[in-house]
């Protein structure tokens, strides 16, 4: 399942930017969350799409109206170089120009051969590009049936409609809204870390799930009340620590 709706996480436009927001609190986490995600930068030639790789912005190649081509220096260099060799320029005219190419100033327009012209644009912002999909509600659903699994034990396997129309939903079924509800919320501030918690019964069973601090969702398991202990749990994302914590029973709990 982590392919086809986990993996997908790191995509939804409010995680990308919690996780710009929180760069400095987890770095490493947040250069694997953004590795190969799209960006977009600005400046002086206009906004181009790209991503990172390694921590470098990787701008996309792309041909204009024009027929003039956008390439990050390393691929122009190499699209320079098969331009030239077409055209049966020597060893040495191709060393000039690519020596040309390198030592041009940002921002200034260069003849790098006959008829072949470059401009190394200057690049002054880089912004996660938020056209990327919501989390699907199945993710974390599938986290809540789990969490729930925890305080259930064996019971969670029970053929009643809230538990069954969960695992229907993952198992590649729609989410039975009869039965389910997945609420997304968005709380003020963000935090460096995740969260879940047992609500307990409202007067049906909930589970929260939260992302840095910030993103939730609320599960409503909506036929099925819960019993017994309750628990929280929290991942520290600066410490990579995890906790684990009752939370009071409240008389709705039965």
């Amino acid at each position: 399942m982590g392919h086809l709706f986990e993996g997908q996480a790191k995509a939804d436009p409010t995680i990308r930017l919690l996780v710009s927001k929180l760069t400095a609190s987890i770095p490493a986490l947040a250069a694997r969350l953004s590795e190969g995600q799209p960006y977009v930068s600005s400046g002086p030639g206009g906004m181009s799409l790209g991503y990172l790789r390694g921590g470098e912005y990787i701008t996309q190649s792309r041909k204009l109206d024009d027929g003039s081509l956008i390439q990050h220096t390393p691929e122009a260099a190499k699209s320079i170089r098969r331009m030239l060799e077409r055209a049966g320029s020597d060893a040495t005219t191709i060393a000039e120009s690519l020596r040309r190419l390198e030592s041009a100033p940002e921002n200034t327009r260069v003849t790098v051969a006959d008829g072949l012209e470059v401009v190394k644009w200057s690049i002054e912002r880089i912004e996660p590009a938020l056209d990327g999909p919501l989390l699907s509600q199945l993710a974390p659903l599938k986290t809540a049936y789990e969490f729930l699994a925890l305080h259930l034990n064996g019971a969670i396997y029970e053929d009643v409609p809230a538990l069954s129309a969960a695992r229907s939903a993952l198992r590649g079924g729609a989410v039975d809204t009869t039965h389910l509800l997945v609420e997304r919320l968005h709380a003020s501030t963000s935090r460096p870390l995740h969260g879940i918690v047992f609500e307990g019964n409202a007067p049906y069973a909930t589970v929260q799930v939260r992302f840095f601090g910030q993103l939730a969702f609320r599960v409503h398991f909506k036929t099925i009340a819960v019993g017994g202990p309750r628990f929280v749990y929290t991942h520290d994302l600066e410490s990579n620590t995890e906790h684990i914590a009752h939370t009071p029973a409240n008389e709705d709990d039965g």
